[in-house]
C-alpha cells in the first residue's frame, strides 16, 4: 500500500469506513496535545500487581498500532479520534477523578514488534485497557493479551482468527471479515444489491498475506451457499511486478465476475493485466480498494462500473444526524475529515471509557473490572447513550447504559463481535459511489 499525504488520505476515503485490516494511506502525523510514548522495551510477559493503572494520577489506555513503517497510516488515522474522546472524557473530570492518557505502542505492522510494543504497554506502562491492534499483529499478541487479562477493544481487526477467542478480554468496534465476505457474495448474487446482474460464475484472487487470505474462506464458501459457482481461488504472491501468468490461469474459467481481495498496488496491475488480455467481465474489490487511491493506479476505462465494498454507518446515526456531528467534530479537533477506522474508533474509544466509568462507580478501575464492563455498557438492557459524557452521567446516577455507536448498535455477542451494515459501492472511474446498503440482518 503506497503513501500519500495524510489530508489526502482522510479527504477521499470517508465512504470506505472499515476495517480488517482494511486498506489506505496517511502520513502518520497527529494533530491537538497528545501523550506519545513510544519508546519499547521488551519487559517480559508477567502481569503486573496492581492489574494496570499504573498507579499514578492518569489512567493509562495504549493504542497498540502501526505508527511508522508501510502502515503508519493506520495509527495516523486512528489515534487523533481516540485522542479527541479522551478529550471529551478528561472535559467531564476523567474517570472516577482520574484523567485518561493515551500511550502509544507501535506496531510497526510486525509481529515481533507488535509484542515488544504489546509488553511495555502492559508492564512498563500499565495500561488499564488497549485500542487496537490490527489483523496484522493481532495473532502475536493474543496471549500475552490474555494472560495478562488486558481488555482490548480493536476497531481495525477484522481477522477470523478473532472469531472464536474474544468476548472476554477482546472485543471488536469492526466486523468480521466473515461477514464482509458473505456481505461481498450476497451482493455479487444479486442484482438487487449490486445494480448490474445477479453473477453465476465469479473467480477469486486473494493475496498471500494473513489479512487477505482472511477473507478467502468467507466469500468462497458463501458464495457458493447462495447459489453460484467459484469458478477458481487462485493465491497470489504480494509486491510482483507482473501477474501476466496468474491473470491467466484465472481467465481459463471463463469468470463473468472476479472478485479481487488485495492491495491497492497488486489490485492495479492484476487489473491491467486482466484488461490486456481481453477480460470483459466485471470485478468486485473489498475495502482495501474502495478508495480514491486506488482508483488513481488504474486506467479509468478499466475501473469504470466495477463493485466493491465498504462499512455503512449506523441508519440511527445517520438520521438522528451524529454521523455528520462526528465529522465536525473531527475536521474541529484535528483540521481534517474522518478516514478510514475513524468510526469505528469513536466507538471504541467511547466503550473504553465507559466501562472504566462502570468500574469506578462500581469500585476500583482495574483491567478485571474494565473487561466485565465493556459488554455491561455495550449491550441491552440499558438506557441508550451515544457518548461518554451522556453514559458516564447515566453510570454516576446508577443507571446502566446502551452504547449505540457511528457504526451499529455496538452489541457485542459473546465472542466480542458486532454486526454492522454494509455499502455496495461502484466506481464511475474516477469515483465511488454507494448504490446499495445491505442491511446486516440480511447476511
Amino acid at each position: 500500500m503506497r503513501q500519500t499525504t495524510r489530508r489526502r488520505f482522510l479527504a477521499t476515503t470517508g465512504a470506505a469506513t472499515f476495517a480488517g485490516l482494511a486498506g489506505c494511506t496517511g502520513d502518520g502525523g497527529q494533530t491537538g496535545d497528545t501523550t506519545d510514548t513510544t519508546t519499547e522495551t521488551d519487559t517480559g510477559t508477567e502481569t503486573t500487581e496492581d492489574g494496570g493503572g499504573g498507579g499514578g494520577d492518569a489512567l493509562p489506555v495504549g493504542v497498540l498500532l502501526p505508527f511508522t513503517g508501510e502502515y503508519d497510516w493506520v495509527g495516523a488515522n486512528v489515534f487523533p479520534v481516540a485522542q479527541m474522546v479522551v478529550d471529551q472524557i478528561n472535559a467531564e473530570g476523567g474517570v472516577g477523578g482520574q484523567e485518561l492518557t493515551l500511550v502509544k505502542g507501535d506496531t510497526e505492522a510486525t509481529v515481533d514488534a507488535s509484542v515488544t510494543a504489546a509488553r511495555k504497554l502492559i508492564n512498563v506502562d500499565e495500561v488499564v485497557a488497549i485500542i487496537g491492534p490490527t489483523s496484522l499483529t493481532f495473532t502475536g499478541v493474543i496471549d500475552l493479551i490474555q494472560e495478562n487479562g488486558v481488555p482490548v477493544v480493536s476497531p481495525t481487526a477484522g481477522t477470523t482468527e478473532l472469531n472464536t477467542v474474544g468476548g472476554e478480554y477482546i472485543f471488536r468496534t469492526v466486523p468480521s471479515d466473515s461477514l464482509g465476505g458473505r456481505a461481498i457474495s450476497k451482493a455479487a448474487r444479486s442484482k438487487e444489491y449490486n445494480t448490474v446482474q445477479s453473477y453465476e460464475r465469479m473467480g477469486l484472487m486473494v493475496g498471500k498475506a494473513p489479512a487477505l487470505q482472511s477473507f478467502k474462506e468467507p466469500i468462497s464458501s458463501s458464495f457458493e451457499e447462495f447459489g453460484g459457482t467459484v469458478t477458481q481461488t487462485l493465491d497470489y504472491a504480494t509486491g510482483k511486478s507482473s501477474y501476466q501468468s496468474e491473470v491467466s490461469k484465472m481467465l481459463s474459467d471463463d469468470p463473468e465476475l472476479i472478485c479481487l481481495v488485495g492491495s491497492p498496488e497488486d489490485s492495479a496491475k492484476i487489473m491491467h493485466a486482466a484488461f490486456q488480455a481481453g477480460y470483459e467481465g466485471n470485478w468486485f474489490v473489498t475495502q482495501d480498494q474502495t478508495n480514491a487511491d486506488f482508483l488513481d493506479l488504474v486506467d479509468p476505462q478499466i475501473t469504470d462500473g466495477i463493485l466493491g465494498l465498504a462499512e455503512a454507518d449506523n441508519p440511527e446515526a445517520k438520521e438522528s444526524g451524529r454521523v455528520d456531528q462526528f465529522a465536525q467534530d473531527v475536521q474541529d479537533a484535528t483540521g481534517d475529515e474522518p478516514g478510514l477506522f475513524a468510526k469505528n474508533t469513536y466507538d471504541a474509544m467511547n466503550v473504553a471509557g465507559l466501562a472504566m466509568a462502570a468500574a469506578a462507580a462500581g469500585g476500583d478501575v482495574t483491567r478485571e473490572s474494565v473487561a466485565g464492563n465493556v459488554p455491561t455498557v455495550a449491550n441491552p438492557p440499558g438506557d441508550a447513550v451515544t457518548n461518554y459524557p451522556d453514559g458516564a452521567s447515566k453510570l454516576d446516577g446508577g443507571t446502566e447504559v446502551n452504547y449505540e455507536g457511528l457504526v451499529g448498535p455496538v452489541d457485542f455477542d459473546e465472542n466480542g463481535d458486532i454486526t454492522s451494515p454494509f455499502a455496495i459501492m461502484q466506481a464511475d472511474g474516477s469515483e465511488w459511489s454507494a448504490v446499495t446498503i445491505l442491511p446486516a440482518d440480511e447476511l
